[in-house]
């Protein structure tokens, strides 16, 4: 059986779900506007390929620890409905119902953790390969369990993900969808790599090869 994956941020979805989130929750008062410069900061370090993962998780999930997790569970809620779904590109979600009609396995898999990113997956009927955002008596302590499903570590993420999910053999043919160059130890491994929305370095890479590269806007 085929395996369709998705990266989420600037594929997916039409923007970058951290940034949505931080904007959402300084508008509506929950956070100050300083988050919104660590943000930017973390950002830039990402388009330059320097980021610290285990850094932003960390800075991103801690932001939520003084309000218990079904607190904030309401919050993401009116954000999914309010911010993310208007940005879910028509053509992505063509993509997936394409691969989903195909009979193909389908998951995101995404460095977003998973307290935002499985909302998203229950938006569009999706399992999610993600870092996991930890809980404790209804709390989200700041750390995360197991791997940070990032660059390079988004290949072992999926086989454990398919190890856990799929009897039998592995699947051959497998897709992926991603707009980064922090992707590329995923998008060599599959069958058949696909760049929507890349980045200067990727798409330049998707040049070189002959990968398809498409191109996906909300709105």
């Amino acid at each position: 059986m085929p395996l369709a994956l998705f990266d989420l941020d600037h594929t997916l979805l039409d923007g970058d779900t951290n940034c949505l989130w931080l904007e959402h929750l300084v508008e509506r008062g929950h956070l100050p506007a300083a988050a919104l410069a660590r943000q930017a900061d973390y950002m830039a370090r990402y388009a330059a390929r320097e980021l610290d993962i285990h850094d932003y998780l960390a800075f991103h999930i801690g932001l939520l620890r003084d309000r218990p997790a079904a607190a904030w569970r309401d919050v993401l809620r009116t954000f999914v409905a309010e911010r993310i779904a208007p940005r879910i590109p028509a053509a992505a979600r063509a993509a997936v119902e394409r691969h989903r009609g195909a009979g193909h396995v389908l998951a995101i898999v995404t460095a977003t953790h998973s307290f935002l990113s499985d909302e998203i997956g229950r938006l569009l009927a999706l399992p999610v390969i993600a870092p996991v955002a930890e809980e404790q008596d209804g709390r989200l302590t700041g750390r995360i369990l197991g791997p940070a499903c990032f660059g390079a570590q988004k290949v072992p993420c999926v086989e454990g993900w398919l190890a856990a999910a799929l009897p039998g053999p592995p699947p051959r043919e497998r897709h992926f969808y991603s707009d980064s160059a922090n992707d590329l130890p995923l998008l060599r491994a599959v069958s058949h790599p696909v760049v929507v929305n890349g980045d200067e370095h990727l798409t330049r890479i998707a040049q070189a090869h002959g990968w398809p590269r498409l191109r996906w806007r909300a709105g």
